[in-house]
């Protein structure tokens, strides 16, 4: 299923990555909410990315044919069954304990570099099976 998402702030942190919150919370019955919060970070993919991998050129090429040149690190956080006199509260609850525990790691220096050759690797085993 779709989720309906609006983007509730952002914010640009120490390493040059801007992080997106958005809201994607629905009512699903009566009045019950599933509260949603995605945590996203866009990433530019470039040559340079693929330096470290054998056959880095040509395992570019291919990522960029099937990726494109961004990918993005998401989290979510949801709670679902809560009361609607609660949204807000939760919401917020959820969003605060975001920022106050995980903004220190996606903020540090090698949060990007990690993160792309971790989904470049994952790309590579993926190819090989393929094969």
């Amino acid at each position: 299923m779709k989720r309906e998402k609006k983007m509730i702030e952002e914010i640009k942190l120490d390493n040059g990555l801007k992080v997106e919150f958005y809201d994607y919370s629905r009512k699903v019955a009566g009045d019950r909410w599933l509260i949603g919060l995605l945590v996203k970070i866009p990433m530019k993919v470039d040559r340079t990315d693929f330096s470290a991998f054998d056959n880095a050129d040509e395992l570019y090429e291919k990522f960029i044919e099937q990726n494109g040149t961004e990918i993005a690190f998401q989290l979510h956080k949801e709670r679902n069954f809560i009361d609607e006199r609660e949204k807000a509260e939760v919401f917020g609850a959820l969003l605060s304990n975001l920022k106050k525990h995980a903004l220190g790691y996606m903020g540090h220096q090698a949060f990007s570099e990690n993160f792309k050759r971790k989904k470049i690797q994952e790309f590579q085993e993926r190819l090989s099976w393929w094969q």
